[in-house]
Protein backbone atom coordinates (compact mmCIF):
# COMPACT_ATOMS: atom_id res chain seq x y z
CA UNK A 1 0.00 0.00 0.00
CA UNK A 2 2.85 2.80 0.91
CA UNK A 3 4.49 1.81 -2.51
CA UNK A 4 0.70 2.68 -4.13
CA UNK A 5 0.63 5.99 -2.21
CA UNK A 6 4.65 6.93 -3.45
CA UNK A 7 3.57 6.40 -6.50
CA UNK A 8 0.42 8.20 -6.33
CA UNK A 9 2.79 11.12 -4.78
CA UNK A 10 4.57 10.91 -7.61
CA UNK A 11 2.35 11.48 -10.11
CA UNK A 12 0.84 14.48 -8.36
CA UNK A 13 4.58 16.15 -8.07
CA UNK A 14 4.90 15.67 -11.46
CA UNK A 15 1.24 16.92 -12.43
CA UNK A 16 1.70 20.12 -9.89
CA UNK A 17 5.62 20.55 -11.67
CA UNK A 18 3.70 20.44 -15.45
CA UNK A 19 1.38 22.90 -14.40
CA UNK A 20 3.75 25.19 -12.70
CA UNK A 21 5.80 24.86 -15.84
CA UNK A 22 3.09 25.69 -17.90
CA UNK A 23 1.96 28.52 -16.05
CA UNK A 24 5.55 30.24 -16.16
CA UNK A 25 5.72 29.37 -19.89
CA UNK A 26 2.22 31.07 -20.68
CA UNK A 27 3.80 34.19 -18.15
CA UNK A 28 6.73 34.39 -20.53
CA UNK A 29 4.30 34.19 -23.32
CA UNK A 30 2.26 37.46 -22.52
CA UNK A 31 5.27 39.48 -21.44
CA UNK A 32 6.67 38.81 -25.16
CA UNK A 33 3.59 39.70 -26.80
CA UNK A 34 3.19 43.23 -24.48
CA UNK A 35 6.94 43.55 -25.15
CA UNK A 36 6.49 42.93 -28.81
CA UNK A 37 3.39 45.15 -28.88
CA UNK A 38 5.14 48.00 -27.48
CA UNK A 39 8.56 47.91 -30.15
CA UNK A 40 5.54 47.67 -33.01
CA UNK A 41 4.11 50.63 -31.40
CA UNK A 42 7.31 52.80 -30.81
CA UNK A 43 8.38 52.05 -34.96
CA UNK A 44 5.80 53.33 -35.72
CA UNK A 45 5.09 56.35 -34.04
CA UNK A 46 9.62 56.92 -35.09
CA UNK A 47 8.01 55.73 -38.77
CA UNK A 48 4.82 58.57 -38.48
CA UNK A 49 7.46 61.31 -37.50
CA UNK A 50 10.00 60.94 -39.99
CA UNK A 51 6.49 61.19 -42.76
CA UNK A 52 5.27 64.14 -41.45
CA UNK A 53 9.11 65.94 -41.18
CA UNK A 54 9.73 64.70 -44.76
CA UNK A 55 6.46 65.89 -45.63
CA UNK A 56 6.57 68.84 -44.03
CA UNK A 57 9.97 69.85 -45.68
CA UNK A 58 8.87 68.77 -49.31
CA UNK A 59 6.01 71.18 -48.26
CA UNK A 60 8.11 74.21 -47.12
CA UNK A 61 10.29 73.86 -50.30
CA UNK A 62 7.80 73.29 -52.62
CA UNK A 63 5.91 77.00 -51.19
CA UNK A 64 9.51 78.51 -51.21
CA UNK A 65 10.09 77.51 -55.08
CA UNK A 66 6.28 78.84 -55.77
CA UNK A 67 6.27 81.80 -53.72
CA UNK A 68 9.97 82.57 -55.87
CA UNK A 69 8.49 82.21 -59.14
CA UNK A 70 6.07 83.95 -58.54
CA UNK A 71 7.68 86.76 -56.76
CA UNK A 72 9.86 87.00 -59.82
CA UNK A 73 7.00 87.35 -62.08
CA UNK A 74 5.94 90.36 -60.50
CA UNK A 75 9.47 91.85 -60.17
CA UNK A 76 9.71 91.62 -63.91
CA UNK A 77 6.53 92.99 -64.48
CA UNK A 78 7.43 95.82 -62.82
CA UNK A 79 10.87 97.14 -63.61
CA UNK A 80 11.73 100.23 -64.60
CA UNK A 81 8.76 101.74 -61.84
CA UNK A 82 9.91 104.01 -58.98
CA UNK A 83 6.64 102.77 -57.28
CA UNK A 84 4.79 99.40 -56.75
CA UNK A 85 2.47 98.68 -58.83
CA UNK A 86 -1.24 98.76 -57.91
CA UNK A 87 -3.76 95.99 -57.85
CA UNK A 88 -4.64 96.09 -61.13
CA UNK A 89 -1.01 95.86 -62.17
CA UNK A 90 -0.37 93.26 -60.23
CA UNK A 91 -3.20 90.90 -61.59
CA UNK A 92 -1.79 92.05 -64.86
CA UNK A 93 1.69 91.14 -64.85
CA UNK A 94 0.15 87.42 -62.77
CA UNK A 95 -1.72 86.72 -65.73
CA UNK A 96 1.08 87.78 -68.24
Amino acid sequence: MSGRRSGSAFIVLLLVSTLAVAGALAYQAQQAARSHRATAENVLRDYATFASWEFSRLARRELNDVIGSQLARLSMGCRGRAALPDFSQLLKAMDG
